[in-house]
């Protein structure tokens, strides 16, 4: 069994979606608007306060 270790350049790119990602659910909160996420393999329309409530929790 091999594993493979993540590069330098991966782990950057993956911190900076998250970090863009969260911004946007910021803003989408102070809006008051909702966000498509993926719950249990089907599209859920929640509200993007709940959603950022969520992603602080990962």
């Amino acid at each position: 069994m091999t594993t493979k270790r993540a590069s330098k350049m991966t782990i950057e790119a993956s911190r900076c979606l998250r970090k863009a990602v969260r911004e946007e659910l910021k803003k989408k909160a102070l809006l008051g608007q909702y966000v498509i996420i993926n719950r249990n393999g089907k599209a859920c329309r929640i509200l993007a306060k709940q959603a950022l409530k969520i992603a602080r929790t990962k």
